[in-house]
């Protein structure tokens, strides 16, 4: 099976790429790639990527991350998190290939008392959760065989994200401030491609058209919560000299342009049914994505 792997170089790709089953013949492609390079906001290049390539399964993780960018760049968040999926379940379509692509919790809003599941109704307040929406139903709209991820609150040992943010400030001896009165579901981006590749072993047993899923770590945590405990952590494995305070604090001390979902916490029992992976718990998670820590260059 030849797979084409979108977003190579961010903190998914690298970890789906690590992760890639020896069976499978993986190509992978990002902006500056010397293999495949391919800018995804330019719908030409993409498609002819494709035409070179003709994979029989994409799984793209290309995306726009930047939150409270997208609320500045709304045209440039909407390419790649509507219009990139769209373009790309288009072709499957035409050449029976299949797609995996991602989604985010940031197209909810509201406070239900469960974890959200993939027929509750969407409601995003941000131009980044609202471009994400309109990527899933282009996806669904194609008729392509595809699967839509759901996740939230991704992290891995890579810069660029909440984990190595905080662990980099331990690590200098500085105290942190978190927000505590956000709830979600911290997933290790490890976990998140182990449960990809499983869910792509099993591709047959998906019906035609888009099926959607929600991927997420098994513990719900606030962001302070999940601080505290990555702290504690990596200062058992040495990855930081010594724990430091870590006090919690509500949204409004930390205003943010974009608005984020207070309940962000994902139901992954339709994903693991199907795989037969269950997601890693919080401690599970962060044991594993320390182990594989690169220490900050002195």
């Amino acid at each position: 099976m030849r797979v084409l792997l979108l977003g190579a170089a961010g903190q998914l790709g690298q970890h789906l790429q690590a992760a890639c089953p020896p069976s499978l013949e993986l190509s992978i492609s990002s902006r500056s790639d010397a293999r495949h390079p391919c800018d995804m906001s330019d719908r030409k290049a993409v498609i002819g990527l494709l035409d070179t390539l003709k994979p029989d399964i994409i799984l793209n993780a290309a995306a726009w991350t930047a939150v409270d960018a997208a609320e500045e760049h709304p045209e440039q968040a909407y390419r790649l998190n509507a219009e990139l999926p769209g373009w790309l379940a288009g072709w499957c379509k035409q050449h029976a290939g299949g797609l995996i692509t991602y989604s985010t919790d940031y197209v909810f809003c509201g406070q239900p008392d469960r974890a959200w599941r993939e027929n509750d109704r969407p409601d995003p307040r941000s131009v980044y959760g609202q471009s994400k929406l309109e990527g899933e139903q282009q996806v669904a709209a194609s008729g392509a065989k595809s699967a839509v991820i759901r996740t939230a609150w991704v992290y891995s040992h890579l810069p660029g994200n909440f984990l190595s943010a905080i662990l980099a400030r331990a690590a200098d001896g500085q105290p942190l401030k978190v927000v505590a009165d956000q709830q979600g579901s911290p997933t290790w981006a490890g976990d998140l491609a182990a449960v990809t590749w499983a869910l792509l072993s099993r591709w047959h047993r998906l019906d035609p058209g888009t099926t959607l899923f929600h991927a997420a770590g098994a513990t719900p945590l606030s962001w302070h919560a999940f601080a505290s405990l990555a702290v504690s952590y990596a200062g058992k494995a040495g990855r930081i000299a010594a724990p430091v305070a870590v006090e919690p604090i509500d949204s409004s001390q930390w205003p943010q342009r974009a608005e984020r979902p207070c309940w962000s916490v994902l139901d992954s029992s339709r994903i693991e049914y199907i795989t037969g992976h269950s997601m890693m718990t919080a401690d599970q998670a962060l044991e594993a994505c320390l182990k594989q820590w690169r220490p900050t260059p002195s």
